[in-house]
């Protein structure tokens, strides 16, 4: 009788050794390439060679808020983006260099995920709930070649930049891949749709220098919401169990 009893207390306490040793997934790593799809009244802007469509870069992180002993269906953190929708040049004269302006766009976003609480499946849905900031950069430099890098170092090299930041918020949708393996980095699609409110914006081909150095340029105002599809690596933090729910 004290045998078996002994058993039992010994069982129930590896069970809970074993209990405090599981750890869930606490940072959500998420970083790739994205395309953007601007709004039509901005896409009848942009005009650019690739579809009038920007293309860049994101990335960014969620956390538990419960931390390593608890699962959370929420996790939070912060998302980041560039993108660009284009450049043009401009040839020099006898008294102007060439020119290159580019524009870009950055946005920096506090987000929410809503998932299943346990990531049991090999490819898990969320929701995303984003809130932040938009800054469209319309940057003009010197279009330098080799030589002038080489010996013209005196000479200036951005000569205008244009800057102005909107309200960035929306929603998205998406799933990422779960490794049997937690060292191996998953896959994560994601669509956001991102309301924007008018920012202003130069308009292409519209940048000119004078003789004198002197740069006269052309602004409007668009509505700046887009959809924007983007394809991550996804890593689920270092200290994840799977399987161990």
């Amino acid at each position: 009788m004290k045998y078996a009893a002994f058993l039992i207390l010994m069982h129930i306490g590896l069970a809970a050794n074993s209990q405090d040793s599981v750890r869930f997934s606490t940072i959500h790593f998420f970083g790739g390439a994205q395309v953007a799809v601007p709004s039509r009244e901005f896409r009848e802007v942009i005009n650019n060679s690739f579809g009038n469509l920007g293309y860049g870069l994101n990335f960014g992180l969620v956390l538990s808020p419960l931390g390593e002993k608890k699962p959370s269906p929420v996790l939070l953190g912060a998302d980041f983006g560039f993108f660009t929708y284009g450049n043009e040049k401009q040839k020099g004269n006898s008294g102007t260099p060439p020119l290159k302006t580019t524009h870009n766009v950055f946005t920096w976003n506090g987000m929410a995920r809503l998932k299943p609480k346990h990531d049991k499946g090999r490819v898990i849905p969320f929701a995303d709930g984003l809130l932040g900031l938009k800054l469209f950069n319309s940057k003009t430099k010197i279009d330098k070649d080799v030589t002038d890098i080489i010996f013209n170092t005196d000479q200036r090299e951005v000569i205008n930049n244009v800057k102005d930041t909107g309200l960035n918020y929306g929603l998205g949708l998406g799933f990422y891949t779960n490794p049997k393996k937690t060292t191996h980095p998953g896959f994560q699609l994601r669509v956001l749709y991102l309301w924007g409110d008018e920012v202003k914006y130069v308009v292409r081909n519209s940048v000119k220098m004078d003789n004198n150095g002197f740069v006269t340029y052309q602004t409007d105002r668009a509505n700046t919401t887009m959809v924007i599809v983007q394809l991550n690596f996804t890593a689920l933090a270092l200290k994840t169990l799977v399987g161990s729910y």
